[in-house]
């Protein structure tokens, strides 16, 4: 009985699933600049880019089997929650599910908790904003950026945010301090799914645990409209992910195709040498749309 409640919860998570939608592909193709494919499996139609399949979702063992025989890149979710499992993936794909939040709080683990009573010690405001000025975007893109040479990794346009932001079912949710942005989500919703992709919060305000109220507030969002929230793929055991559970998020076991854990990790590796976040920094400000095409899927 519970495998049946846990695989009926894992499936409608995907029912609605925006990463299979035109306007998710076409977003995809405008910022790498590659013309798009569409492709029929069995009676499913995907997008690809070259030979990638953009999209993330539930794919069955037959629809991976007919992608391979067609070379389609492609990463699929599991329905295995990744640190239960005898063999684990690397990247791990992450899903908070409709609840109620009188639940969902219940659920919190300590340290996140605690975190999110210091972060009511402050004034926060929160706003969800469509189709944000110009202005906007470019005060969540300093933000960015400052996260980005934090982490020591490669860097976004301007553009991308842009276009993300540009797109029908996109929206900013955005934590203020004092009329100042502090932290945010891009997101993407469709139907009862909402897609929290780049987001962060700006590090001069770690000590007010923006973090904490970002997403305690996106949740509260979702339990209001009934939505599960997607918060994507991440590195499993890193700290960002450990957060994200102690939020209540479950962690599923991914699958690539062709297999590259190997080089992921080594990549994750350099990035510790801050001399690899200058070369990744300097390339990726040349080759932004290649860069966009490279890391796809991306949630």
């Amino acid at each position: 009985m519970w495998y049946n409640f846990f695989m009926n919860k894992f499936n409608q998570a995907f029912q609605n699933n925006f990463y299979l939608t035109r306007e998710f592909a076409d977003f995809c193709s405008r910022v790498s600049k590659i013309p798009l494919k569409k492709k029929t499996i069995g009676n499913q139609e995907i997008f690809t880019l070259k030979n990638k399949n953009i999209s993330i979702g539930n794919y069955s063992d037959f629809f991976c089997q007919e992608m391979k025989k067609q070379k389609i890149q492609y990463m699929r979710v599991l329905p295995e929650i990744n640190n239960e499992v005898k063999r684990s993936s690397y990247m791990e794909y992450s899903i908070f599910h409709k609840t109620t939040y009188s639940a969902a709080f219940k659920n919190y683990r300590t340290s996140f908790f605690h975190g999110l009573r210091e972060s009511r010690k402050f004034p926060h405001q929160v706003e969800i904003i469509r189709q944000p000025h110009s202005r906007l975007i470019e005060e969540i893109y300093n933000i960015y950026t400052v996260q980005m040479k934090r982490r020591n990794s490669f860097l976004l346009p301007l553009s991308f945010f842009r276009e993300f932001l540009d797109c029908p079912s996109s929206f900013l949710f955005l934590i203020k301090y004092k009329q100042k942005a502090i932290a945010y989500f891009c997101c993407f919703q469709n139907q009862d799914n909402v897609y929290a992709s780049i987001g962060g919060g700006h590090p001069d305000f770690f000590s007010y645990k923006s973090s904490n109220k970002l997403y305690d507030e996106l949740i509260q969002y979702a339990c209001r409209n009934n939505l599960n929230i997607h918060l994507g793929i991440g590195e499993q055991g890193s700290g960002y992910q450990k957060f994200k559970q102690n939020a209540g998020v479950i962690c599923y076991k991914t699958e690539r195709f062709p297999n590259n854990e190997e080089i992921l990790k080594i990549a994750a590796f350099l990035l510790k040498f801050r001399i690899t976040g200058k070369f990744l920094y300097l390339t990726s400000k040349i080759f932004s749309p290649f860069l966009a095409y490279l890391i796809m899927p991306f949630t």
